[in-house]
Order: C-alpha cells, then structure tokens, then sequence
C-alpha cells in the first residue's frame, strides 16, 4: 500500500523536498537564467566591440586631425613658394615693382630691356638688362631691396661707372648723383605643366 507524503518521515520528508526545490532551481536556471546569461555575455561582447570601434574612431579623429593640419600647412608652403617663383611670368608687374623700388629709393632706371628667356629644366629665367644712375647708397639701399623682394630676383653683371651716359635715350643727371651702374636682374617663374609633360613624352632635347 503506497503511503502518502504525510504518513512519511519528517526526514525523508524534508529530503524529498530538497530534491523538488533543487530539481525546480534547476529548471528555472535552464529555462530562464541560463538564456539570460547567455544574453548578457552577447551584450557585453557588443560593448566591447562598439567601445574598440569607438577608439579606432578617436584615434581616426585624431590622425584625420594631423592630416588636415599637414595639408593646411602644405597648401600654406605652396602659396609662398607660388608667391617666390611664380606659375605665370608676370612680366607687367615684375617691371612695375622694380620701377617702384627704383623710385622709393631714389635711384632712376634709365635702360629696362628684357633679354632672351633660359628655360631650364623645371623653370625658366627672364633677364633683363639695366642701366641706372645714383647715389652709392641709394644704389646699395635699391639692391637691398630687391633682394628682399618677395619674388625671387638675382643680379649679375654689375659695372660701375660714371653716372652719365650709359641709359636710352636722353635725360639730364641730377648733381647730386655720383654713380652709374649697368647690371642684369633676372627673376624666375615655373615651367609650364603642359611644356613638361611634352617633353618626357619626346625625350630629353
């Protein structure tokens, strides 16, 4: 005869229900606790993946950053180098300058001839021949300057002379001038991109 729960021992009793609530824990472990672990693991495996992706963000932020600045300081760099050997030969407002340079300080261009342009391998040179009368100083101040010039101007050739004669055409000479000087002044600009790549294509002439 089966005997009922009641009619068994208070041991075995308290035994069967350790078994039931262990049995019960387990099932709600398996059925609900467990898939939520499991849940929570995925997640924060996505958080670590979303906080590495953040950090390669920062430091692409950053690089990005350098690079930006890199290029601002390049394009900065060619402005000037642009402004110092110019793309297009300016050849009005090279003169104009030199002529304004003369009469700041005080020295007058009597001869401005252009001479025949050297073109080199990745610019060309434009010459130009002078005659101008003075002061010494005036002259050294006049020189200065140009050499000073924010485009790129060499003089060669320099002769000293008497301040009369020498120039085109015919002027008077101011007293006060004690010297004259024929020199040459050349300035560059940058070969044309085109004119280049024509020549690389032909062959070196």
């Amino acid at each position: 005869m089966a005997l009922k729960f009641d009619d068994l021992p208070s041991s075995i009793q308290a035994a069967i229900l350790v078994v039931v609530a262990v049995a019960l824990a387990g099932a709600l472990f398996w059925y609900f606790a467990l898939p939520e672990s499991e849940q929570l693991d995925t997640l924060q495996q996505q958080v670590k993946k979303m906080r590495a992706e953040n950090d390669r963000n920062e430091a692409f932020k950053r690089e990005q950053t350098e690079y930006l600045n890199r290029i601002s300081q390049l394009s900065d760099q060619l402005k000037t180098l642009q402004s110092i050997v110019p793309d297009e030969p300016s050849t009005d407002v090279f003169v104009s300058s030199v002529y304004d340079t003369g009469a700041k300080c005080g020295v007058h261009i009597r001869t401005f001839i252009s001479e025949p342009l050297a073109r080199k391998e990745l610019y060309v040179e434009m010459p130009f021949q002078l005659h101008l009368d003075g002061t010494y100083y005036r002259l050294l101040q006049f020189f200065g300057r140009l050499a000073q010039d924010q485009r790129i101007v060499t003089v060669s050739n320099l002769a000293l002379s008497g301040p009369e004669g020498g120039g085109m055409g015919s002027y008077k000479v101011s007293h006060d001038e004690t010297v004259g000087a024929n020199c040459v002044i050349t300035t560059y600009y940058n070969r044309p991109a085109p004119e280049l790549k024509a020549r690389g294509k032909n062959g070196p002439r």
